[in-house]
């Protein structure tokens, strides 16, 4: 039997040794081998790749049964002595990745206990070396733990990023400055917000929600030039800002000649919601004004506003958008009205009883309903 084999196995040999004259079935011959070939180099492959990445799991699985119950018992209380800083570059991402992980669980003195761990093993150092690569991933990892240690002396590796090509990049950079000082950096983010459209509105606003209203105010308002309709992506920053900051722009802009435009009903609304949040009566007489405007839009907000600081003698007005085209400026009057200061049921059971438009006595009714619950 062995003999057998040999024999054939030598045949096989000759064969593939003796190529055939058909010069067609010598090249499927040898693409039939070249083929084979490439098979049994991508399965070695494979079996060389998962044994690397099943080593590698190995190695983190250990590391972070080794970090993960140092890291929670620092949080609690400063150990006696530092530990080893963790070695290699793959290990220096593990480790950024635990402790981002758990600095966001915690509060209070355990954040800054984890702070003072990051920096005493000096991966503050490293994670500057790591945002100076060209790895995306790793540049955003690395603005995310400056972003918690929330570090100024770090101000000017990070400014550059928010000029990076890369939209995501840019904002990390962006929300790790305000981290590090909210008012200097709106002074440097404020500017950017008309240059870079990539930048959606929803992620400005988080930008001004965490850098606060009094970091906001100054460098939104230096870029509203008096007389001039202001850029509706700033425009929609308004209200993050101080009210009674923005209160003299929002005058100086309704008491203006302004034609009614899709432009400048962003503004418009903007303006009028700021009055409404100030409550001075002095304004009473711009929210009436912009009660009659073209927009829905903006008589909806008009209305809004002054149902905040409207009295009984502001009832007339508001029974006339009762009428209104748009069903929400409708809604808006008829709560507005049934909370008026002073304001009985006789006095509502009178205006429902006066009403002849079938849909603003419909309006009112549903807002004395909500009332009486």
């Amino acid at each position: 039997m062995p003999s057998e084999l040999v024999a054939l196995m030598n045949q096989t040999l000759q064969v593939l040794a003796t190529p055939p004259a058909d010069p067609v079935l010598r090249f499927a011959v040898y693409s039939a081998l070249a083929l084979a070939g490439l098979t049994l180099l991508i399965m070695l492959q494979v079996l060389v790749l998962t044994e690397l990445a099943s080593r590698r799991e190995r190695r983190r699985e250990a590391f972070t049964g080794h970090w993960r119950p140092r890291l929670t018992a620092w949080s609690v209380e400063h150990g006696d002595a530092l530990p080893w800083p963790p070695r290699g570059r793959q290990e220096e991402v593990w480790f950024m990745l635990l402790w981002l992980r758990l600095r966001r669980q915690v509060r209070g003195q355990s954040q800054q206990r984890l702070n003072a761990l990051f920096q005493g093993i000096g991966m503050s150092g490293r994670v500057v070396r790591l945002l100076r690569g060209r790895g995306v991933h790793r540049r955003l990892l690395s603005l995310s733990c400056l972003q918690y240690l929330a570090d100024p002396r770090y101000w000017s590796e990070v400014t550059p990023l928010v000029d990076d090509t890369n939209p995501v990049v840019a904002l990390t950079a962006a929300q790790t400055l305000v981290a590090m000082d909210p008012a200097r950096a709106m002074q440097r983010l404020i500017p950017l917000v008309e240059l870079r459209r990539d930048w959606a509105i929803p992620r400005l606003e988080a930008l001004c929600r965490q850098a606060g209203p009094a970091a906001v105010s100054g460098p939104l308002l230096s870029r509203l030039v008096e007389g001039e309709e202001p850029p509706a992506r700033l425009v929609a920053l308004l209200a993050w800002a101080e009210p009674n900051r923005v209160a003299p722009w929002a005058r100086r802009f309704l008491e203006g000649n302004i034609d009614e435009q899709e432009g400048t009903e962003t503004s418009l609304c903007a303006a009028l919601s700021c009055l409404g949040q100030q409550r001075d009566p002095r304004d009473k007489p711009l929210l009436l004004r912009w009660l009659g405007a073209d927009s829905p839009q903006v008589r909806l907000v008009a209305v809004q506003a002054l149902r905040r600081q409207a009295g009984l003698e502001d009832a007339p007005f508001l029974l006339e958008r009762l009428t209104d085209s748009s069903w929400w400026v409708r809604q808006a009057a008829a709560d507005a009205l049934v909370e008026l200061p002073g304001i009985g049921d006789a006095d509502i059971a009178a205006w429902q009883h006066e009403l002849t438009d079938r849909y603003g006595r419909d309006a009112l009714t549903r807002a004395i309903a909500e009332r009486r619950r």
